[in-house]
């Protein structure tokens, strides 16, 4: 009777362990299940054609994230994106509970559309970003205490640029990580009439014969990115003639050619922040999501509900 008792609960035991011990013999190891998301209790409302819905801030903090960064990129390179998109939703909402998806100026992608986005490898990089939402939870980037803006781009020039009194804790610094992106280097021709319709575009200034020709770079920044342009009588910023001609990044020469204009773009985006490709080279070099936020902010805290990390000396 006890005999048959214990043969009967050994069975039943083996049963409930198999699942495990197959994993042990294949893997060598039992895997745990992937930390879930963790809830913040901020809601973002989203209406659609099927009618309106309620995504919790830490869920939509992945859609955005997959919607900035490649899949691809390592882990801590989408926990930094995540700690950016993050804090930027958050200071978006302030003290609010919810908050109107019409209201903010970023992009979103839900489930469906990012595994439309990433295809077959779908399973492997939503769990790479969930994992990573998990392990960052609440973080966000705070300077003296109120919420920095979380400026982030493609790739520098060669270095990231200073942002001056009104963004203290961006201060320009080395970006030779970004010289090897493909594409780093645009070269883009365009003719007098192309020229003149872009720049008549910008504040409605209607160029003369030869005048879009005569277009002239009047400053730069310490990093290389064009600050003010000449054209006509009229000057632009770089950022206003950059977006006017669809040009990869503001940090432009220009030379005059039989067709027209040449203009020699580096780098991908505004210069400010993070370098997507730079944090991701460095996160290829082992560096955490921690040391890549604070080689590209300075005197900044990653703030953790609960705690704070300590800023880079």
């Amino acid at each position: 009777m006890k005999k048959g008792y214990s043969a009967v609960l050994f069975g039943t035991i083996l049963l409930f362990l198999f699942p495990y011990i197959v994993t042990l013999f294949v893997s060598g190891s039992i895997s745990e299940e992937p930390e879930k998301i963790r809830e913040s209790g901020k809601l973002i409302v989203r209406k659609g054609a099927y009618g309106t819905e309620e995504v919790d801030l830490e869920e939509y903090a992945v859609g955005v994230a997959a919607s900035q960064i490649p899949g691809t990129y390592e882990k801590e390179a989408v926990k930094v994106q995540l700690i950016l998109a993050r804090t930027y939703l958050c200071k978006a909402m302030g003290e609010a509970e919810r908050l109107e998806e019409a209201e903010l100026s970023c992009t979103y992608l839900d489930r469906a559309g990012r595994e439309k986005e990433w295809g077959k490898e779908y399973g492997a990089i939503e769990e790479k970003f969930e994992a990573a939402a998990a392990e960052t939870a609440g973080m966000v980037i705070r300077f003296e205490g109120g919420l920095a803006d979380a400026m982030f781009h493609r790739a520098s020039a060669g270095m990231t640029r200073d942002g001056g009194e009104a963004f203290p804790y961006l201060k320009g610094v080395d970006g030779s990580r970004d010289v090897d992106m493909e594409d780093y280097v645009t070269i883009r021709e365009y003719s007098e009439a192309e020229l003149a319709g872009a720049i008549t575009g910008i504040r409605g200034q209607s160029l003369g014969a030869g005048e879009a020709l005569g277009l002239q770079i009047v400053s730069r920044d310490s990093a290389g990115y064009v600050t003010r342009v000449m054209a006509g009588t009229e000057e632009y910023t770089g950022e206003e003639l950059a977006a006017a001609l669809s040009l990869p990044s503001p940090a432009f020469s220009v030379s005059q050619t039989e067709k027209g204009l040449k203009f020699v773009v580096k780098g991908s985006g505004h210069g400010y922040g993070v370098s997507q490709w730079g944090a991701n080279k460095m996160a290829l070099e082992g560096k955490d999501a921690q040391t890549i936020l604070n080689y590209y902010f300075q005197n900044i805290t990653v703030e953790i509900p609960g705690q704070e990390m300590p800023q880079a000396g």
